[in-house]
């Protein structure tokens, strides 16, 4: 039989398998389960300080298409809204009982260092093998500094995985949102377009020993390419251009043989 044992980050497990943190992994009952169908490890449900939040009712939306039911579902609960206590209790027994499966436990608390400080350190006892810092959560809590709102700001996310390493001898997990602006990734995508397929206007250069593109004003014919092949939001912009001479379509534009006056 194939050995499909990982080890990532230090956090070992029977499979690369994993539940991600959501209702599934939400309490004992539910990651029970999941061990006891195979499953390598799993991500708790996200966890915060008590008092624990309150989820509305009802929060899940179905999405149905040509009239089949249901291509999928959108949800807007919130992080766990079970005591803290509680779910701490139970990740301990459930960590005892299955020793080889991976426990990975997400955390969302205010971008205070002593709310860290308090929360890995408890989790810590538990016995699990590693936190996950849920950056990316983006409803109901970005209003208090929390989830999606931290992982928009490279800083705190360097300030927060700081204070977790200082306070823990977990494996640190940084959950991130894709809903970023912040910058170009030096992916090439766009170089890669022009070079190849387009008007060679942007050059590849090694700065410091990293990747770096530019436009080449002077080649850039503004046709579009670049942009569209881009795969990060705000990193490349079309800027409209004050026209310089006066409006000709095809018909009329003096380079047509067939122009019309």
């Amino acid at each position: 039989m194939a050995d499909l044992s990982c080890n990532i980050a230090g956090i070992k497990s029977p499979n690369p398998f994993w539940l991600a943190s959501a209702p599934p992994t939400d309490k004992k009952y539910n990651v029970v389960r999941a061990f006891e169908a195979g499953w390598g490890g799993v991500v708790w449900k996200t966890l915060g300080e008590d008092p624990p939040v309150v989820n509305v009712s009802s929060r899940y939306g179905a999405v149905d298409l040509n009239g089949q039911r249901m291509m999928g579902f959108n949800n807007i609960e919130l992080i766990s809204d079970r005591p803290l206590e509680l779910n701490l209790r139970e990740i301990k027994e459930t960590k005892r009982e299955w020793p080889d499966r991976a426990m990975i436990v997400s955390l969302m608390v205010p971008c205070e260092e002593n709310s860290w400080k308090n929360i890995v350190k408890k989790v810590e006892d538990t016995g699990a093998d590693g936190i996950e810092l849920n950056f990316g959560c983006p409803h109901g809590m970005s209003e208090r500094g929390m989830g999606a709102a931290v992982g928009q700001v490279p800083e705190y996310v360097e300030m927060v995985t700081k204070w977790c390493k200082t306070y823990s001898r977990m494996p640190v997990l940084v959950k991130l949102t894709p809903n970023i602006a912040d910058v170009c990734i030096q992916c090439g995508l766009c170089y890669i377009a022009c070079e190849d397929t387009s008007h060679q206007s942007i050059s590849a250069l090694r700065v410091d020993g990293k990747r770096k593109y530019e436009i080449i004003d002077h080649e850039c014919v503004g046709c579009n390419l670049c942009y569209l092949a881009c795969p990060e939001p705000g990193a490349l912009d079309m800027i409209p251009q004050k026209a310089t001479k006066e409006y000709l379509n095809w018909t009329k534009h003096p380079n047509n043989p067939m122009a019309k006056s």
